[in-house]
């Protein structure tokens, strides 16, 4: 699994989930952002056949749309835990999407159920993965991945 097909699974995967659940173009971005803010880190394990994460860095306007799409509601009428559970399974729907391109269909994956951060502290080898951007209708945020084979 080389660098460059992991990127394009991610690319593929982002695209598409987005797309079929809020009904978002996003595009990919090459290179780093000037101006890239997030306030929340969406984290999930990639446990077999490989190991690795992906992270979502999402900023808070691009949450805003996600949760309110998903559930027909305004924002300020939901719960905390509705909110973090619609982003986190909406990462779990990427980390599918993203795994079932790059192994293959019929391939057996396992990844983790994922979490909620605040901060990289806790990350592993952050400094290693892979960092993508994209650009959802003007709302710019960052995936990072990263497989060891």
């Amino acid at each position: 699994m080389g660098k460059e097909k992991i990127r394009e699974a991610m690319i593929k995967a982002i695209e598409s989930v987005f797309s079929e659940m809020v009904f978002i173009d996003t595009l990919h971005i090459d290179g780093k952002p000037e101006d890239f803010t997030f306030t929340q880190i969406l984290y999930i394990d990639i446990v077999s056949p490989a190991n690795g994460y992906i992270i979502a860095y999402l900023p808070l306007e691009l949450r805003k749309t996600i949760v309110e799409t998903i559930h027909s509601k305004d924002w300020d009428e939901m719960h905390a835990i509705e909110i973090d559970d619609c982003l986190l399974e909406m990462l779990n729907v990427i980390a599918g999407n993203f795994m079932t391109d790059l192994l293959g269909r019929g391939e057996k994956y396992n990844i983790s159920f994922p979490a909620v951060n605040y901060d990289e502290e806790d990350i592993e080898n952050i400094e290693s993965s892979q960092e993508i951007y994209f650009d959802a209708e003007g709302s710019v945020f960052r995936i990072n991945v990263l497989i060891n084979s």
